[in-house]
Formats: structure tokens, sequence, C-alpha cells
């Protein structure tokens, strides 16, 4: 007996020990340690909780765990702490708990159970989380937009094909104005239309939803649990004017979407035949609405006054007359001289892209401004040829600044190589330049500017050309009285 008394002295003892070790690792480690029952309530915290949490123990003791676990993490919590009551513990399993001032923390805990008590150690790993966060997110989004990756929806389509989330509808959504804007103003401009589309776009997602870029100027919004009807109001909705006021150098009324919208009851349609069949139905609205759009184009011009100004209607409609006169002059058929206006009449469309302080700058122009001026007639190009109106004259918009010698831009063309509408727009708008006083330019009288024309015959201008607008100003002259007059 005194044997047995002996020995159960020194289980005591090695039990005070073990307590005792226990007690120093818990008040010097930095993860979280706690006691609960299986309904939840605390019975025991250590230290940590408050250095890390922002919890005393008066605090916490007597509260239930639950409490403090984020919502999005409860069923899962609750399912972790059920399986290790069945086995009597669990090796790892990660929530978040919010900390007394509101911010989530993520925890890697280990779980142990001993009688009607569950023992939880728990790893504070938010930094590392975050940064995997961070990599998930460049790995899964578009780093433009915020919205997933295409590639998304192959590695991860379970993430919107759990039959629970049937109905799924898509709204496939095709960006109008993208590229004529990136050709037009370049890709920071496109960029910027892009975050902005993307922020309005988003601005109608719902828990759940998944948006997706799915091209360059393409999205793709998975809705589940929505039906054909939901998934068509909420196109709807989009697709009003107001959604796309987005600010920029660009007019508004450029941009247009055109939406397709499908939906899938059925585990059996695939993911890929249900975007398809938005894409489809997206089309066809793009067709519908194409020529409305590219109308939209000019007259989204002609409605701002800003533009407007930049592109100087009474200089287009003076260099129109004198074309039109050089082309009858030289005998061109009634179609070509049309087409010679039209084309005088938007030369400059391009010049709507630069900054007025640079277009208005009455000093020198520095290499930049130079070269930002001269890429007016691409500029032109690339808005005409997007309207079916004005497509055929886009080519002689570009190359209206070229010279005949070779010398011009943006293509070094030289003598036939040049439309002949193009060259006589040079002829036109060089006289009209002249003696109309544009900014960097000494104002002439008519004289002066038709000996600049010859001065330049054959280099920068077509002698043709120079010498048929010659003869028409000449008879005008002999025309008109009051020049008579003033010879006298």
């Amino acid at each position: 007996m005194q044997e047995n008394l002996q020995n159960d002295q020194v289980c005591i003892d090695t039990l005070k020990k073990e307590n005792t070790e226990l007690q120093r690792f818990l008040s010097v480690t930095r993860d979280l340690f706690c006691v609960f029952t299986y309904s939840g309530q605390i019975v025991a915290v250590n230290a940590s909780w408050k250095e890390t949490l922002g919890y005393s123990d008066s605090r916490l003791v007597g509260r239930n765990i639950f409490e403090i676990i984020a919502k999005e993490d409860l069923y899962a919590t609750k399912f972790a702490i059920s399986e290790s009551v069945k086995v009597g513990e669990m090796e790892k399993f990660i929530n978040r708990l919010i900390s007394s001032d509101g911010e989530a923390r993520y925890f890697e805990w280990r779980v142990k159970i001993f009688g009607n008590r569950i023992y939880a150690a728990g790893r504070d790993i938010t930094d590392l989380m975050k940064t995997q966060e961070k990599l998930e997110f460049y790995h899964t989004r578009d780093s433009l937009t915020g919205m997933y990756q295409r590639s998304f929806l192959v590695t991860s389509p379970e993430a919107v094909l759990l039959p629970y989330k049937l109905p799924l509808s898509a709204i496939f959504v095709d960006l109008n104005g993208l590229k004529l804007i990136n050709d037009s103003y370049g890709h920071d401009q496109g960029d910027e239309l892009l975050r902005g589309i993307s922020e309005q776009i988003l601005s109608f997602k719902r828990e759940g939803d998944f948006f997706v870029r799915y091209g360059g100027d393409e999205f793709v919004l998975l809705l589940p649990y929505t039906s054909q009807h939901e998934a068509s109001l909420l196109a709807g909705e989009l697709q009003r004017k107001d959604t796309f006021k987005i600010s920029g150098r660009f007019p508004s009324e450029w941009i247009s979407i055109s939406l397709g919208v499908a939906t899938k009851i059925s585990m059996e349609d695939s993911i890929e035949e249900l975007i398809a069949e938005a894409d489809r139905l997206m089309y066809e609205d793009k067709l519908r609405n194409s020529r409305r759009h590219k109308n939209s184009i000019i007259e989204g011009i002609k409605s701002n006054p800003r533009l407007l100004k930049k592109w100087d209607l009474q200089h287009a409609e003076n260099v129109a007359n004198y074309a039109g006169t050089i082309a009858r002059e030289m005998g061109l058929e009634s179609s070509i001289q049309e087409m010679v206006k039209k084309a005088a009449l938007v030369h400059d469309i391009g010049k709507i892209t630069i900054p007025s302080a640079v277009l208005g700058k009455q000093s020198e122009l520095s290499k930049k401004e130079v070269e930002l001026i001269r890429r007016h007639p691409e500029t032109g190009y690339q808005i005409l040829r997007s309207v079916d109106a004005y497509a055929p004259v886009a080519m002689i918009v570009l190359s209206h600044h070229e010279w005949v010698n070779g010398n011009g831009y943006p293509e070094q063309l030289k003598k036939e190589e040049i439309p002949l509408p193009s060259r006589i727009i040079a002829v036109a708008d060089a006289y009209d330049a002249m003696t109309s006083g544009r900014p960097n330019n000494i104002r002439r009288n008519k004289e002066e500017a038709i000996e600049e024309l010859q001065k330049y015959s054959g280099t920068q201008f077509d002698p043709d050309v120079v010498a048929a607008f010659k003869r028409v100003m000449l008879m005008e002259s002999c025309d008109d009285p009051t020049t008579e007059n003033e010879q006298s």
C-alpha cells in the first residue's frame, strides 16, 4: 500500500510538473490556445488572445466561440469540429476570427478532444494567407478590370457548374468602340475606357455571380440561380445609355454595347454551350444595331462644341469649296467631284484627338507636338473607316499631307502613288490655311498665297493641281469688279 501511495504521489508530481510546463508554454507561445465545450462555450484562453485579437480572458470565458468566427467560415468550422469529435483530433483546418476592432484574421488550428472538452491551438497565418490571396487574385483575375480571367472558366468550372446553382444564366457583353478609341486616342485611353466600363458592369454584380473578361472587349457575366427573364431584365439595365457615361477625351457617343442572354436549366448543358449561345445572340444584337452605332460616331463629334472647335467646320467648308472647284476645273467626273468635296469636309477630323493647347499654340511647336499633329491623317482614317458613309473617303484623308516628292506623311508616297483627290485637297487646304491666318501661319493675300503654292509646285504640290487652281483664281479675279478697282 505504501508503494501504491508513493506511485500515486509520483503521478501527481508528474502531472503538476506537466501542468506547470504547460502553463509556462501557454504564457509564452504566440499561438492562441483555448478550451471550449461541444456547444462552443469558452472555458479557458491564454494571454495571446489579448495580444493578437484584443480580447482579455474575462471578455471571452463564458462566451460562445462561434460569436467571434467570421460568418462565412461558420459552417466549415462547425463541420471541422464535429469531425474532430468523431476521431478525437484534427491536425489542421483554417478559419477567420474577428478581432475586437473588427479585423478578420486567419488562423490554422490543431484540435484535440479530451473528455467533453475541445482543446484548440491556433497559429496566426494572416500575412501568409493575404500573400496567397494576392497570388491567387493575380493568377485568376484580369489586372486591368479586376474581373476573372477567361482561364478561370477552364480551371475552375465547378465554381459555376454545381447543380444547386441552376438555373444558370449568361450575359455575353461586347463593347463597341474600343478599337476606334485605341486607334484614335491611344491605348491609354482605351484602358481608361475598359476600367470605367468594368466598374460600371461590376456595380451590377450580386453575391455569387462570376464576371469574366472573356476577350479584349468582351465580358461574360455568369449568374447562378437566375432565370432567363431575370437575366434579361439585368441586361436591359446594363444597356441603358447612362451606364456608359465614361469620362475621357473620347466622345461618349462612340461607346455602346451589344448583349446576348442565354440560360441553362440542366446539368446536361455545358458551360461552353451556354456561353456560345449567349455569344450568338450578342452577335445578332450587334448586327441589328451596328449601323446606328456607326452613324453616332460622326454625330457624336457634331454634337460636341469642344470637338467641333478642333475640327473647325468653317475651314473644312472652305477647303471643300476650293477642292470641288479644282476638281471641276480639271474635268473630273461629277461623282469624283462629290467625293473630293466629301473628303475635304472631313480631312481634319483626326484633329479632335489633339489637345486644344497644342492646336491653338501661337509659339513654335515642340518636336513632340509636331509629331502629335502629324498623326491626325491616320486618326482621321481610323475614324472614317469605321463609318459606312465615310469609309470610301478614308484613304483620301489618310494621304492629304503627302508630298509629290515623297517628303510628306504618313507614308511618304510620291507622285501618282498619292490619290488625285488627296493632291487636290492638299492644295485647297494649304491655300485656306495661308489666307485665313491659322495658328503659326502668317496671313497672306490671294496673290501671295498662289505664289507660295507655285513655289512648292513639283515638290509639295502636284503641278497640274496648282495650275488648275491658279486658273480658277485668275478667272475669279477677272469676274470680280472689286479686284479691278483695287488694282487701279
